[in-house]
């Protein structure tokens, strides 16, 4: 059935809910020769353009209003956005770590574009802030969250769940495999070839102890925790999730402190903290500056028992992704565990292998 037919049929099925007397046609009316004819001599009451009544296609307009239709008969808004390319992304993909995302939140994806593909194919592998920042362009490209609220900046994506999302967006992209990311190593047991294949679901991480996740509030993604209940005397305390936008406007802020005195040593502990102990860090150099001066003072402030205490906070909050992969021989059942690895290097990610072309030289 066409949109046209479908919304019709929609049409049709409110005018006769609205029990509207049909209008009688005169036994004896004369046959009209031909279209047009049926408008000489009246009043003009139809569409010439469409050859419907008016009254239909104003009909028509208010269906599509309180309907929320495009003049396809599509839904606006979310069908309109699976036929630009995003789609939904199941939240039990994220598995536990969902938790970490308030319940309302959905996440959207679309394949990776041109753009976002040359410039990953520029990414220089031995270059982190190159990695970072061409890994920031394609989330920010291709992944959307929306709320009940509007929609949120990709920035408030978990810091562990960045690398997560970027496969996703790969697999979407590649929705045919025709770029698996896969190598082979001995089984230790057997010596037979295991096969190991990096997806978006092969990755695993150590999720914070079931224990303190009680203090864990869901909507406003943060821990308030009372020193006083382990005998350390601090007031209660919010520790925030960690998350992209803090990332990025961390490492501008440590570029620029970096450029204005070369020889200014960086405390790597307080680095570690930093993230968890605001809810946001501004992109303005100057709100930057001063927030993370406050963040260090308040850092340096405390005194052996609390630091000690917030660092064990830390660890027991913090999700940390596994650098490994782990599958199972398929020869001898036993389980089999590698460091992930790109084969080709990371830049080759959003390369495709299908043969649709000859290749050009030797080198990758």
């Amino acid at each position: 059935m066409t949109d046209r037919e479908k919304l019709d049929a929609i049409l049709a099925e409110e005018e006769a809910n609205t029990q509207q007397p049909q209008e009688t046609v005169e036994e004896n009316a004369p046959e009209l020769k031909n279209e047009a004819s049926q408008y000489l001599g009246t009043s003009l009451q139809h569409n010439p353009m469409t050859g419907r009544t008016f009254e239909e296609d104003e009909q028509d307009k208010n269906l599509a209003k309180r309907k929320g239709l495009t003049r396809i008969g599509e839904e606006i808004g979310h069908k309109a956005e699976i036929r630009d390319g995003w789609i939904d992304i199941d939240k039990a993909l994220l598995g536990d770590r969902a938790i970490f995302y308030p319940e309302d939140w959905q996440f959207r994806v679309r394949p990776a574009t041109v753009e976002a593909i040359r410039n990953w194919s520029m990414i220089d592998d031995e270059n982190p802030l190159s990695v970072d920042d061409v890994f920031n362009e394609v989330l920010k490209s291709c992944i959307a969250i929306v709320t009940p609220e509007g929609p949120k900046p990709w920035g408030n994506i978990c810091s562990w769940d960045r690398f997560f999302f970027l496969l996703l967006i790969r697999e979407y992209t590649f929705k045919q495999g025709e770029s698996e990311v896969s190598y082979e190593e001995d089984c230790p047991e057997c010596d037979n070839p295991v096969k190991f294949t990096l997806t978006s679901q092969s990755l695993s991480y150590e999720l914070p102890d079931p224990e303190v996740m009680p203090m864990y509030d869901r909507e406003t993604r943060t821990w308030n925790i009372d020193p006083a209940e382990y005998d350390v005397e601090a007031d209660v305390t919010t520790f925030y999730v960690p998350t992209l936008e803090k990332d990025q406007n961390i490492k501008t802020w440590l570029i620029a402190r970096y450029n204005e005195n070369r020889n200014k040593k960086i405390d790597q502990v307080f680095m570690r903290f930093a993230p968890w102990m605001s809810q946001k860090i501004s992109k303005d150099d100057t709100i930057a500056k001063r927030q993370m001066r406050e963040l260090e003072m308040k850092y340096k402030s405390w005194d052996e028992d609390q630091f000690e205490f917030f660092n064990d906070v830390i660890k027991n909050i913090i999700v940390t992704p596994d650098r490994n992969l782990t599958t199972v021989c398929p020869v001898c059942g036993e389980e089999v565990v590698s460091q992930i690895r790109f084969p080709n290097n990371i830049s080759a990610l959003f390369k495709s292998t299908s043969k649709r072309r000859k290749k050009f030289g030797s080198k990758q």
